[in-house]
This record gives C-alpha cells, structure tokens and sequence, in this order.
C-alpha cells in the first residue's frame, strides 16, 4: 500500500490536533465566562471529517499526484480566502 501524504491529508491530521488541544486545554473560567470549547473542537472534528472525504473524492477522479497537490493547494487557498472576505464583510 502506497501512502500519498496530500494537502488535503495535512489539514485534515491539523484540525484534529487542534481539536484535541481545545479539548485537553481546560482553564478555569470566571462566574460570567460561557465555554465554547466544545463548538471550537467540533468544529475543527468537522473540517477534519470533510477535509478526509474531499481528499478521498479527489483521489479517486486525479489519478496524478502532482496534480493532486496542485488541485488541493488551489482548494485551500481559495478557501482561506473565501473565509478572509467573509469575515472582512461581516466585521
């Protein structure tokens, strides 16, 4: 079996550290502190899981790794981006 380590591959092994991290960072919080952490590290288990299927798809139709990582890289900077201008707008 072959391993073929993707952008894709990266992002997903990254937000489930940092999920993880969130989870185990437990800090003691005042009388008027509301806890997120677990929408933090849900989120992050989420873009994981879809960041793992989309490289799945990806891998499947782009036989070419060197495609593979250009198609992928374009993806992630295009959704850092998108995510930037989202959050530009609404600030």
């Amino acid at each position: 079996m072959k391993v073929k380590l993707t952008p894709l591959n990266i992002v997903s092994a990254l937000a489930l550290v940092i999920a993880v991290m969130v989870l185990l960072n437990k800090k003691d919080s005042g009388p008027q502190h509301v806890d997120v952490t677990w929408l933090l590290s849900g989120f992050c288990f989420l873009t994981a899981i879809i960041a793992f299927i989309s490289d799945q798809i990806f891998r499947k139709f782009i036989p070419s790794l060197k495609k593979l990582w250009v198609i992928e890289g374009v993806l992630i900077v295009f959704i850092v981006i998108l995510i930037f201008i989202i959050k530009v707008s609404i600030i």
